[in-house]
């Protein structure tokens, strides 16, 4: 019996390093086989707000009214981003549009406002527009809308869009 021991354990000492090279061997290839993972680099995000939410158009005489509103560009992707341009526009339903202007970077910068966003930070744009207002009825589907373009500094653009309702005091 202890002879049959004896034959067991040199067995299993002489199949100890050929296990560990199987093992080692199978680890290596199937190792080699798994795709490569390529990083994805950060890019430049862009949030926007607007204040007060919804506009509140406060009235001046007849049909004339104020629209006081700020809109805030957060950049939330971790790279900087400079903006393209951005326009604000009023529509009813969505559809037939009431006001419509676009601010490019050289508006921007003219009206003393930096173009560019760094990463975690925010500018704040603030506007008084006063617009007359052919009907009161108006301020039921009056839907405010700005889009932004921007450019990141790894060369990514992107477009942002938020919607919010005007109503009127």
């Amino acid at each position: 019996m202890s002879a049959v021991l004896r034959a067991c354990q040199l067995r299993r000492s002489a199949f100890r390093p050929l296990c560990a090279t199987l093992v080692t061997a199978l680890l290596s290839v199937s190792c080699s086989t798994l795709p490569r993972e390529i990083g994805n680099p950060l890019a430049g995000r862009l949030l926007l707000e607007i204040s007060p939410n919804p506009i509140i158009a406060e009235h001046v005489e007849g049909r004339t009214y104020d629209f006081p509103f700020d809109i805030i560009m957060r950049e939330t992707g971790g790279v900087d981003v400079t903006i393209d341009d951005f326009t604000v526009d009023i529509t009813l339903l969505g559809v037939v549009t009431l006001f419509s202007q676009k601010f490019p970077a050289t508006e921007i910068s003219r009206r003393g406002y930096p173009v560019e966003i760094g990463s975690g930070k925010f500018l704040r744009f603030s506007f008084r527009k006063r617009k007359e207002v052919p009907n009161d009825l108006v301020f039921r589907s009056a839907i405010a809308r700005v889009t932004a373009h921007t450019t990141d500094t790894n060369g990514r653009r992107g477009e942002t869009k938020l919607e919010v309702q005007v109503r009127r005091r």
